[in-house]
């Protein structure tokens, strides 16, 4: 045989003997490409999932945020409306009937449990009605020996009842606000009624 056909022959079974290597590699890799397809499709899957589920966690957390928040923000009005109620019945009592308005304030005084003391209102009170109260006072209580005060205090309305170091504060808010203790739960009951 001749150096040419011997040649030839090498070339030729070396082309086939690539072409069957690149053909094997061929089917190889695109088995490995499908493979990866396949984990990376996989993979794909499973952080879209996590992530629609972590797209819920927040929305029920902000939704839940939101729903605390909106519950505060009645109750800080309901609170508000609750305190505007004492707040009118704290004028309603100073604006009452001067006569009634005299009495109440007596009868503040004789529940004291004291039996003297001094009288301390703020200006106008003072100058208006403090006289008629204390002369009730001393009517009201057996024994009574009240006086008033030429001292004033910065009060809406009532007046302080000072015997030595003693202070009892019958002033209309403080009163108010010991009913507001006592009644808050009914006024709520009453303004905002349980829904059935």
């Amino acid at each position: 045989m001749s150096i040419e056909k011997i040649t030839s022959a090498i070339i030729e079974e070396a082309q086939t003997e690539c072409e069957q290597i690149m053909n094997a590699a061929n089917i190889k890799g695109k088995s490995v490409v499908n493979e990866l397809e396949k984990r990376i499709k996989i993979e794909i899957d499973a952080y879209v999932k996590d992530a629609a589920e972590e797209r819920e966690r927040i929305i029920s957390r902000r939704k839940s945020v939101a729903d605390i928040d909106s519950k505060k923000i009645v109750l800080a009005k309901k609170q508000e409306l609750i305190n505007r109620c004492f707040d009118n019945a704290v004028e309603f009592i100073i604006s009452m009937d001067e006569e009634k308005y005299v009495e109440f304030l007596a009868d503040a005084g004789k529940a004291s449990g004291l039996i003297e003391g001094t009288l301390i209102f703020n200006e106008k009170e003072k100058n208006s009605i403090g006289k008629r109260v204390v002369d009730m006072m001393n009517q009201k209580v057996p024994g009574g020996k009240f006086t008033l005060s030429d001292e004033t205090k910065n009060l809406r309305g009532g007046y302080m009842l000072q015997k030595d170091q003693i202070y009892i504060n019958n002033s209309v808010e403080a009163m108010m606000d010991e009913k507001r203790r006592e009644l808050m739960g009914d006024v709520a009951l009453i303004l905002f009624p349980e829904e059935k």
